[in-house]
């Protein structure tokens, strides 16, 4: 799910959890450089702010909905 469960459920637990996410990832431009590694470990929330998503609301309805899928 794209929304934690648990409030220390990070993204790259989710990304584990539902390969396709990825997929939702890069149309969002959340990438996992060198220098973004940090991203794994944050919530989708702070990922998404972190690499500026302009929709950060569709961009979790699409994580939501692809782990859904």
């Amino acid at each position: 799910m794209a929304k934690p469960k648990r409030k220390n459920e990070v993204l790259g637990e989710l990304i584990r959890k539902n390969h396709r996410l990825l997929a939702v990832l890069d149309k969002h431009g959340v990438t996992f450089c060198a220098g973004c590694f940090l991203t794994l470990f944050s919530s989708p929330q702070r990922a998404g702010a972190y690499h500026a998503v302009p929709d950060l609301k569709k961009f979790l309805a699409d994580l939501r909905r692809a782990s859904k899928s």
